[in-house]
């Protein structure tokens, strides 16, 4: 049994069968196909899927580079497109790509520096995806769509002012009976709950919930992520990281706690039909452990991690930084909802270098030499140093690209947390700080970097010097 697997809890049991428009099945069978991403050494993303039908690898091609917001969804008819978002960052707009079944790349145009890209909502509900960004426009959120934004020449666009700063913004299907995800909204509420406000685009219908769990809007604020389900609304998940485990805690709209699993390590977690019979499932992957989590049947099926970075078609990020803000947390293939970065105007609070914070270009020399944190760029938080304490930070660049990720290790054991590049979420970034550096300077000219806790934001600082410690 692989270790990471601690308990599982069940509230509240419930049927459903097999929902149509699977998401990322490439040899269609009716069930996802585990897909994930790698990053070479020039940055390209390199993507593969293991097949359901056969269990084998294939290689679904190369598109976009590290930094860029993982847009893979159903964008045309008759299956998923592999895609990307990207800053222009001379144009200042956001190019979106896709490469189609024959191979061919295609690219348009949508958005502007700064922009929330939303991917993987169909608000119409015709079975194509429907591309969205949200901006802060005087406090408050403009959401734009535009439908079929790849199926059509002239795709029909839409703006809708819903929501304001400081939400956390994501989408779901809100009545059984619709086949249109809403957009919709995250805040504080009221008795120490959070709510929830949605509306269908089509319609205009709002409706509001207003007994999602606290957490949701306190500390990390964990993205909430839709799984749906064949009859009724969808359910809503959330990824929570704490001590180096992963809590996945899913409940209804409605606010009722529904089933909730524990894994140790800082990992990620991707959304899909991987068996037929019950609604979608939750696949949790960190190293080389993995489970596939079904909240219906309350059951979890143990597998092995496949490397990369797991993806799927649920996926919110921020592409650049607006003048008056640090650079935000890009959190590309965040799938689940793992993406941080805050509220919608990037960075809920922005701070310089605290002094019970250090950082690290290499690890200490006592770790063994092959402790990938002996040669990796580490943040240690010594005790009384505030939070959020999430399971997974980023270090971005001046323009808001992601130059390396940092697992947490630890909390505790004289230390508020210990965070290193090459543990959990940077398994794939293990840099040492003269790396991260050249990184940063090749995007920007500078070697500055920003610390994104979850939105919380501290910085800049020399990615190739020490910060309060002399084992460098």
């Amino acid at each position: 049994m692989p270790k990471k697997l601690l308990y599982l809890i069940a509230y509240l049991s419930f049927a459903a069968s097999a929902a149509a428009g699977v998401p990322n099945d490439f040899d269609g069978d009716g069930i996802s196909d585990r897909t994930w991403v790698e990053i070479e050494s020039d940055k390209s993303l390199t993507w593969t899927a293991e097949l359901s039908a056969t269990r084998s690898n294939t290689g679904l091609g190369s598109l976009g580079e590290g930094g860029d917001a993982v847009t893979m969804a159903q964008w045309l008819s008759g299956g998923t497109q592999i895609g990307v978002a990207s800053l222009n960052t001379e144009s200042g707009e956001i190019e979106w790509s896709i490469r189609d079944s024959q191979g061919n790349v295609r690219t348009k145009s949508f958005g502007k520096t700064g922009d929330l890209v939303v991917s993987g909502g169909d608000f119409d509900g015709n079975g194509i995806a429907d591309a969205a960004v949200v901006r802060l426009e005087q406090g408050k959120a403009r959401w734009e769509i535009r439908h079929d934004l790849f199926a059509s020449d002239s795709p029909a666009e839409r703006s809708v002012v819903f929501g304001q700063s400081g939400d956390r913004v994501f989408y779901a299907r809100a009545e059984g009976s619709s086949t249109n995800d809403w957009i919709g909204v995250v805040r504080k509420g009221a008795r120490s709950r959070s709510l929830a406000r949605m509306m269908d685009v089509t319609s205009g219908a709002v409706k509001q919930f207003a007994r999602l769990p606290r957490f949701a809007t306190e500390g990390a604020r964990p993205r909430p992520y839709p799984i749906r389900q064949a009859s009724g609304p969808d359910l809503i998940g959330f990824s929570v990281g704490s001590a180096g485990r992963t809590s996945v805690k899913v409940f209804s709209l409605q606010g009722a706690a529904t089933a909730s699993a524990v894994f140790n390590g800082s990992g990620t977690s991707v959304v899909g039909e991987f068996f037929q019979g019950s609604g979608f499932e939750i696949l949790y992957e960190s190293g080389e452990d993995a489970a596939i989590f079904n909240p219906a049947d309350i059951d979890i099926t143990e597998s092995v991690g496949l490397g990369g970075i797991p993806v799927d078609e649920i996926n919110i990020n921020t592409l650049g930084a607006v003048a008056t803000a640090p650079p935000p947390s890009n959190g590309g293939g965040n799938g689940g909802g793992n993406s941080g970065g805050g509220s919608i105007s990037q960075c809920s609070a922005t701070r310089s270098w605290p002094g019970t914070h250090i950082y690290k270009t290499i690890g200490s020399t006592h770790f063994h030499p092959s402790d990938v944190r002996r040669n990796s760029i580490g943040v240690v938080l010594k005790p009384g140093a505030s939070g959020p304490f999430p399971s997974c930070i980023d270090a971005v660049d001046r323009e808001g690209n992601v130059v390396a990720k940092l697992g947490l290790y630890a909390q505790g054991s004289g230390w508020a947390a210990r965070y290193y590049a090459g543990i959990g979420c940077g398994m794939r970034t293990p840099f040492n700080g003269s790396a991260v550096a050249a990184r940063a300077r090749a995007n920007t000219g500078s070697s500055s970097i920003y610390i994104n806790f979850a939105g919380s934001c501290v910085g800049p600082i020399d990615a190739s010097r020490c910060v309060g410690s002399n084992q460098c």
